[in-house]
């Protein structure tokens, strides 16, 4: 009797479990779910390919001993691609066009924009072009 008693519990639990168990949320790439304090966001996914990204001071002011410009050098592996002033202004302290860099992970390069041709009257950039850097 009592083992009878036991397998009617255990069929129990395992019924109960089963209507409590987990439910399944499909998102899609920036859906938020949200239950009570729980949320969830679907994002990006975590990626080991990272570039490295160390700052420096370009421009320094002496008298008041202060960073101007800083440039943002990256490296990933043996791959380097630095952001930096390229069009600096000395009266006004300024960086009128500054370098980028755009990682992309899945192909493991760098691309690097720079200012080709540069307006000095309007101080814009008017034709830049990009550089890839790595394999």
């Amino acid at each position: 009797m009592k083992k009878h008693v036991l397998k009617i519990l255990i069929a129990g639990l395992i019924f109960f479990a089963a209507h409590v168990g987990a439910e399944e949320v499909n998102l899609n790439k920036g859906e938020t779910y949200r239950q009570g304090n729980l949320t969830v966001t679907c994002s990006q996914p975590i990626t080991n390919v990272v570039a490295l990204a160390l700052n420096n001071c370009q421009y320094w002011d002496k008298f008041n001993e202060k960073c101007l410009f800083e440039i943002t050098t990256y490296t990933y592996k043996n791959l380097e691609c630095i952001e930096e002033c390229q069009y600096w202004d000395k009266f006004f302290s300024t960086c009128h066009y500054q370098t980028k860099c755009s990682f992309y992970p899945a192909q493991k390069l760098f691309v690097r924009t720079t200012c080709d041709k540069y307006d000095d009257f309007s101080k814009i950039c008017v034709k830049t072009s990009d550089i890839r850097i790595g394999p």
